[in-house]
């Protein structure tokens, strides 16, 4: 190898303490070390050529073959340094280094000029750096999507206290303004009227963010239970008739090609995906527009039928550069949408993960001032006739379906007692006045013991139906229940028990129901919705206790 191979051979006689200086220094690094007269490379270590890929002859014959690898911008900041250089501490600086023959990306080299032995020689250290510069890389990489993620999350947050504060504001003021029109009762009705519909959007708001947390989790399951897609068509178009006509907009709701509507499927998340897409087309849409939804069969293959949900819209469209973000959470196409239009930028990132969930996909065709189309293509089980006879019986296909709006029914539960469990003074209050409206006498029990003792205590038959709070101080809803099914008594196993809970998803109801209770009904409590489970509930037992 010689001179340049590392060895301590010389070319002028001196003796190895010039040579011992190049092996003191890191290990690792790369060494020259050059005559200070004419920078003629004395020593050049032997990992040279394997670091840098140059030949060590190279830089013998001309010592400025490594700076014809450095960019323009560093080789002349490398010149002026060393012009500058006092040439008493050591001359730090670093460089990039780009690799003869090689695509790999240039290194990044520490290097370090010192004067040894009196000054009459150079001593250049070359560390590589590039592991190092590639991790600070990525750590600026992170440290940028870290500050992003707040920002969005700032932002979203102050959204949220501007979506959550309005409609509260709203309802503290209509319940101010309802004491005041106490004497008016048409005005009155209107502001109570008003704060419903406050309070209604208020709960939407946090459903969507409850979701999307559930969701991120990947703590969300879906049902597979049998429904008419014909029913869903239906309620959508039902539920969008008022807003789409109060706004101007010609909304049309149309099924095409839909031979195989007895489906398995969750039809309460399906109806979550159409309402955001829908909601969204018609915010976006000015007076004059046109908002379509359309329900297609794709085609069926064995006993699995592929859907495809389109909402086509008219209004103000979107930059298709902002389609790879419209289903990320907390993302709006710019800061000003929300200021104009309100949301929270949720609800599209909670219906591209509930379709994805259902195995399918959501397709996006958008153009700014032409409007935009939302496709989803979801895969379904067919229903099979069982099913299919069952729902019939149930009047849960579209033939069968009662006409009457369950709003209107009227709910005999005169000499009708129900227990009640519930921890919440107001929230036991409530349903103690609703209910006695329609007959019904509540009795209150504010924990799972109490209302296990009320109802061991109590005669057979006593109670009508018992509404089970699910969290409560000592005993939860689920293991009271447990307890009343196990009691030895010949009502302890019929008498209907209906599930309140704030937590009102798949998976709770199905432990409701694991638990032997009739039904689940979620907080806030629709109390339509509690009345007509209570009514089937109770008709139910009644039509056991009768056949025994």
């Amino acid at each position: 190898m010689g001179l340049f191979g590392g060895s301590k051979k010389r070319d002028d006689g001196r003796d190895h303490e010039l040579f011992d200086v190049a092996y003191k220094t890191t290990s690792g690094s790369v060494q020259v070390l050059l005559r200070s007269v004419d920078l003629f490379p004395v020593y050049i270590s032997s990992n040279f050529q394997t670091v840098f890929g140059v030949e060590p002859e190279r830089v013998a014959d001309d010592v400025e073959t490594l700076l014809r690898f450095v960019p323009e911008v560093d080789r002349a900041k490398y010149r002026r340094e060393v012009r500058e250089w006092d040439r008493t501490n050591p001359l730090v600086t670093k460089l990039d280094f780009e690799r003869p023959n090689s695509a790999n990306p240039p290194m990044r080299i520490r290097l370090t000029i010192e004067s040894v032995m009196g000054g009459s020689y150079e001593l250049v250290e070359m560390v590589d750096m590039s592991a190092e510069r590639d991790a600070y890389n990525e750590l600026a990489i992170e440290r940028d999507a870290a500050l992003e993620t707040a920002e969005n999350r700032t932002d979203f947050l102050n959204q949220m206290s501007h979506e959550i504060r309005t409609p509260l504001n709203g309802i503290k003021g209509m319940i101010t303004l309802a004491r005041d029109h106490r004497a008016d009762e048409s005005r009155l009705l209107d502001d109570l009227a008003r704060a419903d519909e406050l309070s209604s959007y208020l709960l939407t708001l946090v459903n969507d963010v409850l979701d999307m947390g559930r969701l991120s989790n990947g703590r969300v399951e879906l049902e597979s239970l049998p429904f008419d897609m014909r029913l869903v068509a239906g309620e959508i178009r039902s539920m969008f008739e008022k807003q789409a006509a109060d706004k101007g907009i010609d909304y049309v709701v149309e099924t095409l090609d839909c031979e195989s509507v007895y489906l398995l499927g969750d039809r309460m998340r399906l109806n979550q995906v159409i309402v955001n897409f829908i909601s969204n087309a018609l915010k976006f849409t000015d007076e004059g527009g046109k908002v379509t939804l359309t329900f297609r069969e794709m085609y069926r293959h064995g006993d699995e039928v592929n859907y495809m949900i389109r909402v086509r819209d008219t209004g103000k469209g979107m930059d298709p550069r902002f389609i790879s973000r419209i289903f990320k959470p907390f993302e709006q196409e710019d800061r000003t949408i929300a200021r104009r239009y309100g949301g929270t930028g949720l609800g599209m990132p909670i219906a591209g993960a509930l379709v994805e969930l259902m195995g399918g996909e959501v397709v996006v065709d958008t153009e700014l001032g032409r409007g935009s189309d939302f496709a989803a293509y979801i895969p379904f089980e067919v229903a099979s006739p069982k099913q299919v006879e069952d729902m019939r019986a149930h009047g849960e296909t579209f033939e069968t379906k009662p006409d009457a709006d369950a709003r209107d029914i009227d709910y005999d539960f005169n000499g009708k007692r129900f227990l009640m469990a519930e921890d919440n003074a107001i929230n036991s209050m409530i349903a103690e006045e609703v209910l006695a409206k329609l007959g019904a006498k509540v009795e209150i029990a504010d924990d799972g013991p109490i209302v296990v003792d009320k109802f061991a205590a109590s005669k057979p038959g006593y109670y009508d139906a018992i509404l089970m709070d699910i969290q409560m101080p000592t005993l939860s809803g689920w293991e009271a229940t447990e307890l009343i099914r196990a009691l030895d008594r010949a009502d302890a196993k019929t008498v209907p028990i209906i599930a309140l809970s704030a937590n009102n998803y798949a998976e709770d109801a199905r432990k409701s129901r694991a638990a032997g209770m009739n039904g689940h009904a979620g907080k806030p409590l629709d109390y339509v919705e509690l009345k007509a489970q209570l009514a089937a509930a109770v008709a139910e037992s009644t039509l056991k206790g009768a056949r025994s």
